[in-house]
């Protein structure tokens, strides 16, 4: 095997096709645009700090960690800015060196009393006026960063903005570093209000490679205004310098500093990211600290980060040591390895000499290959791959230097070999594989979605529409809407006439959502109504009997919630049972909405010998009846409140006068898909809405 690989067709032709080989590489790789140079860079330098993670020598940083403690004891996120300032003032009483607010608040508190006044439905004008005559939480934790030593969070975009962004002077040795420096189009800050009060201000952007945080600029250029670092800014405030510095080596930045401190860092000003393990005695609570429960000594003289953790939402970036930490620790880990003097450099003439090694290996491998045995070949570029490795290990651990041995050692193996020649071909069947599997994935997924489709149609088409069915019957008004929460639901609901005189009605709540409950559905109502026409007009046994039909052959263990009711159009008499469903209510004009009130039994379906109470109640003409699903009630807006009762009760107050069923149930309706505001349906909403005329057609009625 090793004689036909050493026997290639590339010796055969001739050296100089090798050479023209080896010199098209060594452009690839002075070109450092291969993906695949990057990421065997990047794995390399990854698994150098992976074997020798920085040791954690000082602590100068300290994290006030708004973790998940925090959010159950003072609310969800994002707090009231009067609570930050209370936080900021509790950390800045404990003399910390310096506090930077890895937090950003683009937006004004709405948490504020005016803006919270100006929520309140019905609320009393001079009592807005009043409330807004409150200092507001902007206010004052502005007023809180005036008094301190803080440093304000800034966002670098890549579309230009209109923020208007303050950043502590800078003095620039051996020229400009504007042309050099990482760049942003534009800046997301906080409001003006918090951004003109702090007395720093601080980018907290940082760059991703392959999903991993392995660099941050130490300084970068955000639309014309160049800016400082989180860290580097913490340090110029904790020094009480005036100014960073920022050293320019021809048309390259040598490093940023801050008073005696000077800090090498990339071409473009970013630096390297030294990591060591997580640590959690770097963090502190903000619960302890808004509780007085952290000693000021641990604290004081430290460089305090407040970031936030506790948010389940949050994609926390990864290290790489492979960990992922919230966004915060990255710039303590920082603080840590500028106060260590461990930050990580890839010097600007390491790619030369990359280069160099590169076009040695590729020489000596093409001019020496036919003079050794096979073997020896195999052996030699082996031991010249590992000794490669071996020495960028030492110079990372020795010297913090970050030279990229892979680059040489690929171009030795590629000339050796026609090893990337298989992996481009077992790659390209690969994709080909996936791209058929992909095609064959989307026509099933097309396919589903229009079978999908249909079942919506047939599932809404099985609902009768309301005013078709009682177009003809003046004694009586009926509305009813069923939206599923997917495409196709587990809601419900049904009105038929039994007779001349009675109409039969129901609505009715799967257990779960999607197909199976559309499926439990169907079934479900149709067995409700063939035993609602079987069973006469005793609704207890129609009750019994769709639980005992219902509870037959369901080995899915599925269940269903149903109000039903029997309205006598001569009286206004109504019968009505409930399993397991949300309680109706009762309005009308002049009349605040009350519930009606209902024994009940178990949801159909779990218990087929249960007992369903069939209770009696009097409409008055005119009044309305309005049964609902849990959907309406567990309705969710983006802050993740429910709608609730009580908000229910005020939108069928507010509609009590509607002229008819359907206008009451849209305003219903409508008030829901408000209070949502675009989020996400977690259930069904079903809503039916039933008004007795009396027994004769009202005046004027059409």
């Amino acid at each position: 095997m090793a004689e036909s690989l050493i026997a290639s067709p590339l010796l055969k032709r001739g050296r100089w096709i090798a050479m023209l080989v080896l010199a098209g590489m060594l452009v690839l790789q002075a070109s450092e645009l291969s993906p695949l140079q990057l990421r065997l860079r990047a794995f390399l330098f990854d698994s150098y700090q992976g074997f020798s993670p920085r040791e954690r020598v000082s602590a100068p940083a300290i994290i006030v960690d708004i973790d998940e403690a925090s959010l159950k004891r003072f609310g969800q996120w994002p707090w009231p800015r009067s609570l930050l300032a209370q936080l900021v003032e509790r950390i800045d009483a404990m003399k910390p060196a310096a506090i930077g607010l890895d937090i950003l608040m683009p937006e004004p508190d709405r948490s504020s009393p005016c803006a919270v006044a100006r929520l309140v439905p019905g609320i009393a004008p001079d009592l807005v006026e009043r409330m807004c005559a409150l200092p507001g939480n902007d206010a004052q934790l502005a007023r809180q960063l005036r008094q301190g030593r803080v440093a304000l969070s800034v966002a670098g975009v890549d579309r230009p903005t209109a923020d208007r962004l303050l950043a502590p002077p800078h003095v620039a040795t051996g020229g400009d570093p504007g042309p050099w420096l990482r760049q942003f189009a534009g800046a997301l800050t906080s409001v003006s209000e918090l951004h003109e009060a702090a007395a720093g201000h601080a980018l907290v952007s940082a760059d991703t490679e392959f999903g991993i945080v392995r660099w941050a600029p130490v300084a970068a250029r955000v639309g014309g205004t160049v800016l400082p670092s989180l860290p580097i800014e913490l340090l110029r405030l904790a020094s009480g310098q005036p100014a960073f510095s920022i050293k320019v080596a021809g048309s390259r930045i040598a490093g940023v500093g801050v008073g005696d401190l000077f800090v090498p860092t990339q071409s473009d000003g970013r630096l390297w990211v030294h990591y060591g393990h997580y640590q959690s005695d770097r963090y502190v609570s903000a619960a302890m600290v808004l509780d007085g429960k952290v000693n000021a000594e641990v604290l004081k003289d430290r460089l305090v980060l407040v970031g936030v953790s506790g948010l389940g939402l949050v994609d926390f970036p990864m290290t790489a040591l492979g960990e992922r930490v919230p966004g915060v620790e990255v710039h303590a880990q920082i603080l840590e390895s500028m106060f260590d003097g461990t930050t990580l450099l890839r010097p600007h003439w390491a790619l030369w000499v990359e280069l160099a090694v590169s076009l040695l290996l590729g020489l000596a491998l093409i001019f020496g290959i036919t003079r050794v045995n096979s073997m020896l070949v195999v052996l030699t570029v082996l031991l010249a791959t590992e000794a490669l490795v071996g020495a960028g290990f030492w110079l990372f651990t020795r010297q913090h230097l970050l030279i990229d041995a892979s680059a040489p050692a690929l171009v030795l193996l590629l000339l050796f070999g026609g090893l990337l020649t298989y992996e481009l071909m077992r790659e390209q069947i690969e994709r080909r594989a996936l791209e058929s599997s992909l095609r064959s994935q989307r026509e099933a997924a097309a396919r589903t979605a229009g079978e999908v489709a249909a079942a919506r149609r047939i599932q809404l088409g099985m609902v009768p529409d309301a005013r078709e069915v009682f177009a003809r019957e003046p004694r009586l008004d009926l509305a009813a809407r069923m939206e599923p929460a997917r495409d196709v639901g587990g809601d419900l609901y049904d009105c038929f006439m039994l007779d001349a005189d009675r109409v039969f009605f129901l609505v009715g709540d799967v257990c779960g959502k999607g197909i199976p409950a559309s499926l439990f559905m169907a079934t479900s109502k149709t067995l409700c109504k063939s035993v609602a026409l079987r069973a006469g007009m005793d609704l207890g046994e129609v009750m019994r009997q769709a639980n005992l039909e219902i509870s037959r052959d369901n080995s899915e263990m599925l269940f269903v919630t149903v109000f039903a009711g029997i309205l006598d159009l001569r009286t206004g008499a109504l019968w009505y049972a409930s399993a397991g469903h949300e309680r109706p209510f009762l309005t009308g004009p002049g009349q605040a909405p009350v519930s009606l009130e209902a024994e009940g039994g178990p949801p159909l379906g779990i218990d087929d010998m249960a007992d369903y109470p069939v209770a009696h109640r009097s409409l008055a003409r005119g009044q309305y009846l309005c049964v609902c699903t849990d959907g309406v009630s567990e309705a969710t807006n983006a802050a993740g409140d429910f709608f609730g009762k009580d908000r229910m009760v005020q939108a069928l107050a507010a509609a009590a006068d509607a002229p008819d069923a359907d206008h009451l149930m849209r305003e219903l309706v409508r008030r829901v898909d408000a209070f949502a505001d675009g989020s996400e349906r977690s259930d069904d909403v079903t809503v039916l809405v039933l008004r007795w005329r009396g027994p004769g057609q009202p005046e004027g009625c059409a």
